[in-house]
């Protein structure tokens, strides 16, 4: 990822920065002793100031409400604004969201889940993902690429993806239940003499899922950063049980 250091300093991924047709963002948490939550509460004024450096609507905003489900909504014009600075408005009961509208920006919000972005620059479509353990072990990564399939007409091999940073396969030690839910891609549970319990790359498994899904694995850029031992401060529920949250987003011009 390539920081951005602005009024609200950002990382960009290389992969999606060559296409001018859209914008796109990671936020960076807590950067020199700045607090740039995202979280709705306390993060509206955040989020002001982040479609102003970004260069988007604030009324064109979207986010969902995040339950770990697989709900994949398709949004519109008639979404502008759900989410964007109040929680009552969100998407209820969404962690993928999908649109072909021009100027709608799509945010999901993390703090150790993954965040990841899609990119179609020949159907001009895009996608924002909220896959924490669950919705990774279930497939929303793939989901969604069938939903953008099927709504816009996009194919898997033009697609971009970005998989945003989360909590790394260093920190992310489980119990064998969560394990368990893993065995489909049994190269992502990790097992080391000084770790007590099994750890899962979070990373690799949605890779390989965006990959089974027909995305080129040149296409596919990933952050390496951990958000719970990584260097640039980022929100960390594991860490700090933290109410702060990463915004990653994406919006087509």
């Amino acid at each position: 990822m390539l920081l951005h250091t602005a009024n609200f300093s950002y990382f960009t991924f290389a992969n999606l920065d060559r296409f001018s047709a859209v914008k796109h963002f990671v936020t960076c948490g807590n950067s020199a002793g700045t607090d740039i939550n995202l979280r709705t509460m306390g993060g509206a004024d955040n989020r002001k100031k982040l479609a102003q450096t970004i260069g988007f609507d604030i009324n064109r905003l979207v986010t969902g409400e995040q339950t770990h489900s697989l709900n994949i909504a398709v949004v519109t014009d008639a979404e502008a604004g759900r989410g964007s600075v109040d929680i009552d408005s969100r998407i209820p009961c969404t962690d993928a969201l999908i649109t072909n509208r021009r100027g709608m920006c799509l945010m999901v919000l993390t703090a150790d889940c993954v965040p990841v972005l899609l990119y179609d620059p020949a159907t001009h479509s895009a996608a924002a993902i909220h896959a924490g353990w669950r919705g990774t072990a279930n497939g929303i990564v793939g989901l969604t690429v069938r939903k953008m399939t099927d709504e816009f007409g996009a194919k898997p091999e033009h697609l971009m993806a970005a998989i945003g940073p989360c909590i790394g396969a260093c920190c992310f030690e489980v119990g064998d239940d969560v394990a368990a839910h893993f065995s489909r891609w049994p190269n992502t549970i990790l097992h080391r003499s000084e770790w007590p319990r099994p750890h899962i790359d979070l990373v690799l498994a949605n890779r390989l899922q965006l990959e089974q899904a027909g995305i080129p694995a040149a296409n596919i850029e990933s952050s390496d950063e951990c958000t719970k031992c990584g260097p640039h401060g980022l929100f960390s529920h594991r860490r700090d049980q933290t109410l702060g949250r990463i915004g990653t987003g994406i919006m087509l011009m």
